[in-house]
Order: C-alpha cells, then sequence, then structure tokens
C-alpha cells in the first residue's frame, strides 16, 4: 500500500502536477491522522476495559473486607453493651441496702466483662490500604465511593484517639480493684480457676470495693465512656460509614 502511494506521488511530481499533489498529500495526511486516532481510541478503550476490570476486582475484595469489618463492629458493640449492663448493675451496689441482698458471686460475676477485655475495634483494612498506597483509588468511578473510602481512616483514628483516652480510667478501676478487691476471689467465684492452696486474698470480700468514694467515681467515669463508645459518634458512626460502604458497593457490583 505504501509503495502504491509513493508511485503516485512520484508520478505527480514528474508530470508536474503540483496542486493534484498537494490534495493528495493532504488527504493523505489527513489518513495518516484518522489512523492514528484509530489506534489511539483502540488503546483507550482497552486501558479503560482494563482499569473496570480491575475496579471489579477491587470492588468485590472491599465488598468481602467491609463486611467483615462490619461483623466486627457488631459483635464490639454487643461485647460492650454487656460492660455496660454489668457496670450499671455494680453502679446499684454503692445503695447499701441493694448491697446487703446480693453475694460475692453475682459480684464477681458482673465484673468479669469489665475486666475481661478492653473496649476497642480492630478492623480488617489491607485491601483498603493497598487500594491508597498505590495510588489506585480513582480507578473506583462512584465519587460518593471513593470518599467514603478515603475517609474511612480518618474515622479509625478518631475512633482510636477516644479508645486510648479511655484507657486511663480503665487502668485507674483495675488498680483501685487490685488494692483493694481481690482477684483471686473472682476468679475463683466466675469458676474460671481452682486454687490447691489458700491465700490471704481469697478472703478478702469485694463487697469492701463498694464503701470506696473513689472507686465509685471511676466505676461511673468508665460506664460514660462504655456508653459513649456505643453512641452515635463512635461505634455509631464508624458502624454507619461501614453500612455505607457497603450499600455503595453492592451498587456498582449491580451496574
Amino acid at each position: 500500500m505504501i509503495k502504491f502511494f509513493r508511485k503516485i506521488r512520484q508520478k505527480m511530481l514528474t508530470e508536474n502536477k503540483f496542486s493534484k499533489y498537494l490534495l493528495y498529500a493532504i488527504g493523505e495526511i489527513i489518513l495518516v491522522v484518522i489512523g492514528i486516532l484509530i489506534a489511539l481510541q483502540i488503546n483507550n478503550n482497552n486501558n479503560y476495559n482494563e482499569q473496570r476490570s480491575l475496579e471489579q476486582e477491587y470492588l468485590l475484595s472491599l465488598q468481602a473486607e467491609f463486611e467483615t469489618n462490619l461483623n466486627k463492629i457488631n459483635a464490639s458493640i454487643q461485647e460492650n453493651e454487656l460492660r455496660i449492663q454489668s457496670l450499671e448493675y455494680l453502679l446499684t451496689l454503692f445503695d447499701k441496702n441493694v448491697l446487703d441482698t446480693v453475694n460475692s458471686q453475682i459480684i464477681s460475676q458482673k465484673f468479669a466483662p469489665i475486666f475481661g477485655s478492653s473496649i476497642g475495634y480492630i478492623p480488617a483494612t489491607g485491601v483498603l490500604e493497598d487500594i491508597i498506597s498505590s495510588g489506585k483509588l480513582n480507578i473506583i468511578l462512584n465519587k460518593s465511593l471513593r470518599q467514603n473510602l478515603a475517609s474511612f481512616n480518618s474515622s479509625l483514628n478518631h475512633l482510636n484517639i477516644q479508645l486510648n483516652a479511655m484507657d486511663f480510667t480503665e487502668d485507674k478501676l483495675r488498680t483501685i480493684f487490685y488494692n483493694k478487691g481481690s482477684v483471686r476471689r473472682l476468679v475463683m467465684d466466675i469458676g474460671f480457676k481452682d486454687f490447691d492452696r489458700e491465700s490471704i486474698s481469697e478472703k478478702t470480700d469485694n463487697k469492701r470495693l463498694f464503701e470506696s468514694a473513689e472507686f465509685e467515681n471511676h466505676l461511673l467515669a468508665y460506664y460514660l465512656s462504655a456508653k459513649a463508645t456505643n453512641g452515635p459518634n463512635l461505634f455509631g458512626r464508624v458502624k454507619a460509614e461501614i453500612e455505607n460502604t457497603i450499600k455503595e458497593i453492592e451498587k456498582e457490583l449491580e451496574k
């Protein structure tokens, strides 16, 4: 084909038909430009299709990750709710009339959810962090979804700051319990472990804790913190963001 056009061009120049050659040259240039544009369009389509395929892979991975995170935060909320209920009950024991009706075993059972674990939430963020760190977040076309994903780590950081601030109250509460109460008595009452030998702490009655104003202050502070954690600004906020992100992902996958 190239040889064919070259022969025509040489013939025109030989016959001194410059005007016709000029028109021919312009036409040849236009054909070349059209060919380039077609090639670019094909290349762009291929790149677009590759990006859409990669986007689908990301969306499926993100869907699985955020569904895991939803299950985790639901479990954290439920666990914290048990802690709140125990704290509410223990706060009633500062009324001596109520305290006198309760035995040591019940008190130990109510302390178990409080000292058994700390208030916390550890989400899975591997897929999200990989997408953001690789600079490929823009592959996801849904603007609202991109914004949700980009701000999720910020919400987690806010939550962690609040949870870390509550560690002081929790540590202080444990310290008072260790100083004035009996961990051994608690462990035995809940049936976690039996001991072969007697101990001085075994004879310590944990009811004595409810004669301490300091213990009541820290128990109340911890209760208010736990209550706030399950509220709309902490666990509630993160849970709502996770649920919204899952909905946006599902919408994209259905297209």
